[in-house]
């Protein structure tokens, strides 16, 4: 099997990386990729804004998705110790639901795993939601993981 773990340093991805380790049973024949995408900057400030502040935001989002995948690889590799499991890890550019699913496709992912930030409608209609359109889009199994509240 196949898992694609994708990963925005959140802690509600660290709990998709948790329950895969608790309800997938891995064995030799499972391989895990661990993947965060850093979304490119559009230029949208106000004239004046030189293209040297872009280059930075660009290269911070690109390093905290370096890092944010590092850590979510560490998880994973933790949670698969002692086992024959494979595990790799990516960091991509692009749009994130459509560098998720089109990383899956490319590996040909049997699951994609994502967190919920569990924003309720007002905050999917203002900023989206990637794995809505993940669970909408993905030609294989998607299994989106809550952060538990505790309640």
């Amino acid at each position: 099997m196949k898992i694609l773990i994708a990963t925005d340093g959140s802690e509600y991805s660290d709990e998709a990386v948790k329950k895969v380790c608790d309800f997938v049973r891995i064995d030799e024949a499972t391989a895990l990729k661990v993947i965060s995408v850093a979304e490119p900057v559009a230029p949208s400030a106000p004239f004046g804004v030189s293209d040297e502040y872009y280059i930075q935001v660009r290269e911070a989002l690109e390093k905290a998705a370096v890092t944010d995948v590092d850590n979510a690889f560490e998880l994973v590799t933790e949670c698969v110790a002692g086992r024959t499991a494979s595990v790799e890890k990516a960091t991509l550019s692009g749009k994130p639901a459509e560098a998720i699913l089109e990383a899956a496709d490319n590996w040909r992912a049997d699951l994609i795993v994502v967190g919920s930030h569990g924003r309720g409608f007002f905050g999917r209609m203002l900023m989206g939601s990637v794995s809505s359109a993940i669970v909408k889009h993905a030609e294989c199994s998607v299994l989106v993981v809550r952060k538990e509240t505790g309640e």
